[in-house]
């Protein structure tokens, strides 16, 4: 008579327990995480870059033509750089919303949304980044060609390049699943979580007035802190 088959132990659940992904492993890679850091430099350089293109007095204000003529030759190419930067910023950011998303999925319990709506956050951040480094295409060659261009077209270029690339309400949903993660699901530290609850609210009030581009002092700083804390956290809880 045969001896039985022994079978292994069975990994199913009990009905209604919650099953948790396990953990990352300890060496894996963290270079994902940069893509915040990147993402928040790049909107560094967009300020940076910016400050040359508004050089102009309140008196100017009701006069297109004036404040072009503010303008100096290198005005064009702070144009440029606002590009350069932004797509920068859009390509980090999809980057670390890719490595977020895989992070949480690891942590959070299965079939839980977080993981897509904070990657997802993180993708409409790198869109309207885009569309931040797609308006300096035709600023900058109205600059270039300044004195053959009417000033209002200029003139309004530059303000949808100031404003465009940082409707950045992509991110609240980031933050938002961030929460979620820290309170309601211990994937991550709770100290992630308040600093997500902090700077989402701070956010969303820019994102429901009309002050779109003061996301850049909400946003970088927060996605700095993201950044650093996924790439140089001690231990797999604290990033």
């Amino acid at each position: 008579m045969s001896a039985p088959l022994s079978h292994p132990p069975s990994t199913g659940s009990a009905p209604g327990a919650v099953t948790v992904h396990p953990a990352a492993p300890p060496g894996e890679p963290r270079g994902w995480a940069w893509g915040g850091i990147v993402t928040a430099l790049g909107g560094l350089a967009v300020f940076v870059a910016s400050g040359p293109l508004w050089p102009y007095e309140d008196s100017d204000i009701a006069d297109n033509a004036r404040m072009v003529e503010r303008l100096d030759g290198s005005a064009m190419w702070w144009v440029f750089v606002t590009q350069v930067a932004f797509t920068a910023a859009a390509l980090g950011a999809a980057v670390f919303g890719a490595g977020l998303r895989r992070r949480l999925d690891r942590q959070c319990p299965a079939g839980s949304l977080v993981p897509a709506l904070a990657g997802l956050g993180m993708l409409l951040v790198a869109v309207m980044s885009l569309v931040g480094a797609g308006m300096g295409t035709e600023a900058f060659h109205n600059l270039r060609m300044a004195d053959d261009t009417d000033p209002d077209t200029v003139v309004g270029e530059l303000a949808q390049l100031g404003t465009y690339g940082w409707a950045w309400a992509g991110l609240l949903l980031t933050a938002a699943a961030l929460v979620v993660a820290a309170f309601r699901q211990g994937a991550v530290s709770r100290w992630i979580g308040v600093a997500s609850l902090v700077f989402g609210l701070l956010l969303l009030v820019t994102q429901l007035t009309p002050f779109q581009y003061m996301a850049l002092f909400v946003g970088v700083p927060y996605l700095l802190l993201l950044g650093a804390a996924f790439a140089f956290g001690r231990s797999r809880r604290l990033d």
